[in-house]
């Protein structure tokens, strides 16, 4: 470990964080291929120093979010009951997979939620109407929420729908999480965007709330296994922290079309090197 190790963990960081902040994906979902391909580490290192990472992303874009009230708590917490669960149990499999099914598994969950934000979102829902319940729960639980669009110069005032079903699927936010350290933000931010019609930046504000808590469930299990080094996590964490605050200052200010396309391109490469390294084709340095 040199200066060009730790000045690669600085760049790795920082991009992470901010792609992370910006997308609502916790930075998680960069720093692992990018520790395992770029830097050669053993795949369950890469996601302990990861978890560590979605928290420090999480904690840095957290007040920005809610000081533009694009963080929806309630929903957070109505999501986050099956989400942390799931996040605990799966952490703890986790070490007894091979590093190849993790990689593959990556990249399969990364290559499915690329293709469906690039292929865009459902039909926009009809105008907010108060006395729409939709399926009742979104009502019951005072979901309904509002944010001021510095891009497009306008109040968005929403009602998250289906609910239920996406409490449900949370839990797979919370497996993702727990056994590839990405804070579950891959799954959750395009589920609350296009199942649940929340618009994309409330789910990015939303997510990055979620996933710190998610990430930080996970990171005690990694911890206690012995997964997490701090002479890795500590100064990735650190410029994750750095860049997701670019990243939180960015969102308000940049066009939801421009978050999809940034989130669909930048995964589907990542995911074909996670695949090629996963299938035995490409080997990172160091291995």
């Amino acid at each position: 470990m040199d200066i060009f190790f730790y000045g690669g963990l600085a760049v790795t960081g920082f991009g992470a964080g901010m792609l992370g902040a910006l997308l609502g994906l916790g930075g998680g979902v960069f720093v692992v291929p990018a520790l395992v391909l770029a830097f050669g580490l053993p795949t369950l290192t890469a996601v302990g120093t990861s978890n560590v990472a979605v928290v420090a992303t999480s904690t840095a874009g957290a007040s920005t979010y809610v000081r533009s009230r694009l963080t929806n708590i309630r929903l957070a917490l109505v999501l986050l009951v099956s989400t942390t669960l799931a996040a605990l149990l799966s952490s703890l499999v986790a070490s007894f997979l091979p590093a190849q099914v993790l990689s593959v598994l990556f990249a399969v969950v990364l290559i499915y939620t690329a293709f469906t934000m690039l292929r865009g979102r459902r039909p926009t829902p009809p105008a907010f109407d108060p006395e729409d319940k939709g399926d009742g729960t979104s009502a019951r639980l005072d979901l309904d929420a509002a944010y001021y669009d510095l891009a497009s110069d306008k109040v968005e005032i929403y009602r998250p729908r289906r609910v239920r079903t996406g409490t449900a699927i949370s839990a797979l936010a919370g497996v993702i999480a727990g056994l590839l350290g990405v804070g579950g933000g891959i799954v959750q931010m395009p589920v609350m965007n296009l199942l649940m019609s929340v618009p994309i930046k409330a789910a990015t504000g939303t997510s990055n709330f979620m996933v710190g808590i998610t990430a930080t469930s996970a990171a005690f299990v990694r911890y206690a296994n012995g997964d997490i080094d701090p002479r890795i996590a500590v100064p990735v964490a650190l410029f994750v922290f750095l860049g997701a605050r670019v990243g939180a200052w960015l969102v308000p200010r940049t066009p939801s079309a421009t978050l999809r396309r940034i989130f669909g391109y930048v995964a589907l490469g990542i995911a074909l090197l996670m695949l090629l390294q996963g299938l035995g084709i490409y080997q990172p340095p160091g291995r």
